[in-house]
């Protein structure tokens, strides 16, 4: 495929999602019956309502969509001179592990780099409220990963996501945020600088156009990002009323992610019997100790 046609398949999918409030379900669904998304931009009402579930305001929204590739090439120029670049699912650095989803995004955004599809990555998460046991377990984590030349993903939400990412910096290794927002809506506003450190070596990544705000559901959207482009998810300290992480481990459970709940051997587990007991129940396995991280990185594949 050439660079032009590349170019043209990515400003339809800009099109079809920012003009034609296209979802990723239902690009799917549009895909199985196109075939590619040169044909659906090009359809017409009468044959996008032969499928099964499109209603005719779907429909309408396609054929507007079709009529703003001009918009959509714009806004594609706009995001270049804000740094900001964006992946469709057709281009060839898109990572592979989003179509373990039934519904990977169409586009993603970023500033920085997109993990590197020859390594192994790993998400580290947990609790926003770290406990400083909980921080140093997940820093001496991190540290451990980048020394096995393992990238590691995670949130941008405090907690455990931070020392995730401060760990792997300190180790000189790469990491990658998710947001739950577009670009220019990083919140709270004191994550901005850990955001800039992010982006020198890895990458924040985001469903969401720049000028997205967070909205309260964002997260789950999010987490099924996180489980389909790690190899292994990897919790380090939760708590039962952790709605984050309980929504990760149910998309783990799901698409058949291997999760683990790393304990500590000098603290025990960092999370109560409840939360455990959820872990479990979605499939996560307890690893009890810090040499137990070799045997996760072993996992990775």
């Amino acid at each position: 495929m050439t660079k032009t046609e590349l170019f043209d398949r990515k400003i339809a999918t800009i099109a079809l999602i920012r003009y034609g409030d296209v979802y990723p379900r239902m690009m799917e669904a549009l895909l199985r019956h196109f075939g590619n998304v040169e044909r659906i931009i090009k359809s017409d009402s009468g044959t996008l309502m032969s499928i099964e579930g499109m209603s005719a305001d779907d429909a309408n929204n396609i054929i507007y969509a079709a009529e703003h590739l001009t918009e959509a090439e714009n806004f594609y120029k706009s995001l270049i001179e804000k740094d900001i670049c964006v992946n469709s699912r057709f281009d060839d650095d898109f990572p592979e592990n989003l179509f373990e989803l039934n519904d990977p995004p169409s586009l993603l955004y970023h500033r920085g780099n997109l993990p590197d599809k020859s390594k192994k990555i790993a998400a580290v998460v947990g609790s926003k409220k770290a406990t400083n046991e909980g921080i140093e377990l997940t820093t001496t984590l991190a540290k451990q990963l980048v020394d096995a030349d393992v990238e590691i993903i995670s949130g941008l939400s405090g907690g455990i996501s931070t020392a995730a990412h401060l760990g792997a910096k300190a180790a000189g290794g790469k990491s990658y945020a998710l947001l739950e927002s577009g670009h220019e809506h990083i919140f709270p506003e004191e994550y901005r600088p850990l955001a800039i450190d992010i982006v020198q070596q890895g990458g924040l990544i985001s469903e969401y156009p720049p000028e997205m705000e967070n909205e309260y559901g964002n997260f789950k959207s999010t987490n099924r990002i996180i489980a389909a482009l790690a190899q292994a998810v990897i919790i380090t300290e939760f708590y039962e009323d952790d709605k984050v992480v309980d929504d990760l481990l149910n998309c783990c459970s799901q698409i058949g992610k291997m999760t683990f709940v790393l304990i500590d051997p000098k603290y025990g587990g960092l999370t109560d019997e409840k939360g455990l007991n959820k872990a479990v129940q979605c499939g996560a396995v307890p690893m009890v100790g810090l040499e137990k991280i070799q045997d996760i990185i072993v996992s990775l594949v």
